[in-house]
């Protein structure tokens, strides 16, 4: 009769790996849809802003602070106000955890969203 101890050991070991890529996988992909979503909901809150004070002189100034006091960091910004319409566009680069199992432009969120009167 063999002697069968440790063959759970063995398997954990050589398991642990796989499981801690796909741990690291499942929390990389959770980490973008947060930080879009933060993004989306920042973006919104700018434009909500921008036109209900599109009169004002220093609205554009005020969408600039509140994106950046909201955001932290943002890579790109554009602010277009016109006689009717406000358009945001945000792109902030995120780290990732695996960034050479995406593509170079996953890495980065961009949302561009705009509000007419």
């Amino acid at each position: 009769m063999m002697n069968h101890r440790g063959q759970t050991l063995v398997l954990f070991i050589l398991l642990l790996p796989v499981l801690l890529l796909v741990l690291g996988f499942l929390v990389d992909i959770g980490y973008l849809h947060i930080e879009k979503r933060k993004i989306n909901d920042t973006v919104d809150m700018v434009l909500d802003y921008g036109m209900t004070h599109i009169d004002s002189a220093t609205v554009e100034e005020e969408m600039h602070r509140l994106l950046i006091l909201n955001l932290k960091t943002v890579d790109e910004e554009t602010i277009e106000i016109e006689e009717n319409s406000v358009t945001v566009t945000v792109s902030k680069k995120i780290n990732r955890i695996f960034p050479f199992l995406f593509q170079e432009d996953s890495n980065t969120i961009r949302v561009q969203k705009s509000k007419r009167i």
